[in-house]
């Protein structure tokens, strides 16, 4: 039996690892929902890898309530999250999530990525950057 769940890694805060495994029940994405939520209520700069490298086809109900708590918490994300790399090994995926964050809006700076260690980088620079401000 295949897993399908989203991980969070948070051994390297301020840099958050999200791994999304396979096509997550509805309970799963509440429970991502929830820990997203806790990142924010610690009040503290960080940066998000989204490593999509084994994730299956998001559900409807995953994408639509992954919207909804990007729109409610903007102002939070603005304020407290410096970076978020998607990762997506298949050129062509890339290619589709780019082409998507022209058109929807972020209010962090993004970029996506081939690999988690290239993604990580990435991040931890945004981060070290911010820091420095």
């Amino acid at each position: 039996m295949s897993r399908h769940c989203i991980e969070t890694d948070l051994s390297h805060w301020p840099l958050v690892l999200h791994r999304t495994i396979g096509s997550p029940p509805n309970l799963e994405v509440d429970a991502f929902i929830a820990r997203a939520d806790g990142l924010l209520l610690r009040g503290e700069l960080h940066a998000v890898v989204f490593d999509n490298s084994e994730s299956g086809m998001p559900s409807g109900y995953m994408r639509r309530k992954n919207m909804e708590w990007l729109d409610a918490r903007q102002g939070a994300l603005a304020r407290l999250c410096v970076a978020t790399a998607f990762v997506f090994p298949s050129a062509g995926m890339r290619f589709v999530m780019s082409t998507a964050l022209l058109v929807w809006s972020q209010p962090v700076e993004h970029d996506v990525f081939a690999d988690v260690a290239s993604a990580m980088a990435w991040s931890r620079g945004k981060l070290a950057a911010a820091k420095a401000r």
